[in-house]
């Protein structure tokens, strides 16, 4: 008698909705909640980089929505930029494929995570722009893709966008 088990991808998509997890080379991933200042910084990105795009008319901004790369890779990164000309890949519930700016804001439990094993997936599947948001650092890092690898743009208080000129988000001095 043979048992049948849930592809990685089922059985993320068999949680509930709002369900804090990821899929990460096919392992769900839970996280808590982010922590109060995590949200004030996100929500400080998240208002500065839509009002720029939303100025420009360039594209969409997301705010923890899923990212399906593939059967074994759906990320919740915590803000999402898409151009205008790439909108086919968003979804009704889910980005389908890789967005073309990417914002992770790390916390002391996801630094690793978000600088090695997520870090892996963007850029091989081809997110344009990774900014990684340092909360401990006080520190903004700009990966740009170029060639199917990351190379680091920009290591600051404050840096401005590879991919929309008019963006630049930092923390105060």
């Amino acid at each position: 008698m043979s048992v049948k088990t849930k592809a990685p991808i089922e059985e993320y998509l068999s949680l509930p909705e709002g369900h804090p997890a990821e899929l990460i080379k096919g392992e769900i991933v839970l996280s808590p909640s982010p922590s109060v200042i995590h949200q004030e910084i996100a929500g400080k990105v998240f208002w500065n980089l839509k009002k720029v795009v939303d100025e420009l008319k360039i594209g969409k901004v997301f705010f923890e929505l899923d990212v399906h790369f593939d059967e074994e890779n759906v990320l919740r990164p915590d803000i999402i930029f898409i151009t205008k000309e790439r909108r086919s890949i968003i979804k009704e519930n889910w980005i389908e494929g890789a967005p073309d700016i990417v914002f992770e804001i790390t916390s002391p439990s996801t630094i690793s995570r978000d600088a090695i094993e997520k870090r892996e997936i963007y850029e091989r599947f081809g997110v344009k722009e990774y900014r990684i948001i340092d909360l401990q650092a006080k520190e903004v890092f700009v990966l740009l893709n170029k060639n199917g690898k990351f190379g680091l743009a920009c290591k600051g208080k404050k840096c401005s966008s590879k991919v929309i000129d008019e963006f630049e988000w930092g923390f105060e001095e």
